[in-house]
């Protein structure tokens, strides 16, 4: 463990498939580059949809002995990811030293929900509790689900604890090559403070470049919080998945152990999945809304309350008791306030285009890029150009299929054998800017660093 807690701030990036001409390829990236290579691995998860069912088990173990280990808790979750929506389930039963009062009850189940714009949280308790539910805003879907991405496949391998890929300090982001290990590693500081918390990734070429190990440590370097991958497996072609993953947190000596159980890939989910509906008597806390209610029959409108237990004040909320004129019309009040949550999904860009960053790799062509409007019509694509740095457009089909996709060839030049990249510019009707494109592809073996 004294190798673990000495390790530097590293980033790593890189992409695609197994590719013995990627694979050893020259260390001389700049960490721009392998954000980009890393973003475009990521891309082709993006991509996919990903069911996953796990089970997870943390221990706290002695600090002189770590052999010495006591069970804390068992989690088993259901969770199903999209580039769009993700969902989880979790049910939680803690094993305390001591049964901390009189009726504890161990287990709590925790349903979480992302779309776009919101996130809802339901919380339920085996016995006669009252549920409690949260609604919250988001801007992005990666904001706030930081939390939750642990328990998700795609945020097992590709979430940084919590921080927003743009928040990297590239300015004095450093980038290696363990060539001991096969493995690439780029220290970084996240956010613009000096004091900012450092990340380090473990990069596996051999994996598709996928982050396989990351470490969350202070400005000074303390070790905060390690997360790693291992057992990788490819239920889908090209794509690895990792089935068991692991957190080890040195300060408060806790390790927690991931096991996945089953994986399916690309197969449909229902879209009330991920905006499912709280129960009867649920307690709802709208921040959104600015309100709490109770979610009564189906039939009737939800109706306000106050909740004893919430310290809560100034919220548009009734009191109780109120003459039942008042509560009907604070409760159309907030049914009127519900709906108005079905138009905050509402996209202002006419086109869907993803993905927006691709890996060109030396055997491969054709890529597929999809295009979609949010109309019934098929957007027009106009003209294009492409500008490319060892990388070359062969072809372009102008017309997008019925499966609404446009396939480009975009070729490797042999010659150039450093970091290549290239920019596509598609300009659709309808559309003031053109939609970009960024093609990627990793150092070839035989690069020589310069």
């Amino acid at each position: 463990m004294n190798s673990i807690s000495s390790l530097r701030f590293l980033v790593i990036v890189t992409i695609a498939t197994v590719i013995p001409m990627i694979a050893s390829a020259d260390a001389n990236l700049t960490p721009e580059q392998v954000v980009l290579l890393m973003k475009a691995s990521r891309e082709q998860y993006n991509s996919n949809s990903i069911d996953a069912k796990m089970e997870a088990t943390s221990y706290q173990y002695d600090a002189n002995d770590e052999t010495e280990t006591n069970l804390r808790m068992t989690r088993e979750i259901v969770s199903s990811w999209t580039r769009k929506k993700s969902y989880s389930r979790i049910v939680r039963t803690t094993y305390p030293d001591v049964i901390p009062h009189e009726g504890y009850t161990p287990t709590i189940i925790e349903t979480s929900g992302f779309t776009p714009k919101r996130f809802k949280r339901l919380i339920e308790v085996p016995d006669n509790r009252t549920p409690r539910g949260v609604i919250r805003a988001v801007s992005s879907l990666e904001e706030h689900r930081h939390f939750y991405n642990f328990y998700t496949i795609y945020g097992a391998m590709w979430d940084f604890f919590g921080w927003p890929w743009e928040k990297m300090n590239l300015d004095k982001a450093t980038v290696t090559r363990d060539e001991k290990n096969d493995l690439y590693i780029m220290k970084v500081q996240m956010g613009s403070s000096p004091k900012g918390r450092l990340i380090i990734l473990y990069i596996d070429p051999s994996k598709n470049f996928i982050p396989v190990k990351k470490e969350f440590l202070t400005y000074d370097g303390t070790l905060l919080t390690t997360f790693g991958c291992s057992d990788f497996r490819q239920p889908e072609i090209g794509l690895w998945i990792p089935y068991q993953y692991s957190v080890f947190a040195p300060r408060v000596h806790i390790r927690i152990i991931y096991e996945v159980l089953n994986v399916k890939v690309n197969e449909p989910i229902a879209d009330d999945l991920f905006d499912f509906e709280f129960p009867i008597g649920t307690i709802v806390y709208d921040e959104i809304l600015n309100l709490r209610y109770k979610i009564e029959d189906v039939n009737r409108p939800q109706s306000p309350v106050v909740d004893p237990c919430s310290e809560v004040t100034g919220t548009a909320v009734g009191t109780l008791p109120v003459k039942e004129e008042a509560l009907v019309a604070a409760a159309s009040r907030a049914k009127e306030l519900l709906a108005a949550h079905a138009s905050a999904d509402t996209v202002s860009s006419q086109i869907e285009v993803s993905p927006l960053t691709v890996l060109v790799t030396p055997d491969k062509y054709e890529y597929k890029i999809s295009i979609k409007g949010y109309s019934d019509t098929k957007p027009v694509l106009l003209s294009y150009k492409f500008e490319g740095d060892g990388l070359e457009l062969s072809a372009l089909n102008n017309l997008i299929d019925n499966e609404n996709r446009l396939l480009v060839n975009v070729n490797r030049l042999r010659s150039h054998t450093g970091f290549a990249s290239g920019i596509l510019f598609l300009y659709f009707e309808g559309e003031n800017k053109p939609v970009e494109i960024r093609f990627v592809s990793a150092p070839l073996a035989n690069a020589q660093s310069n």
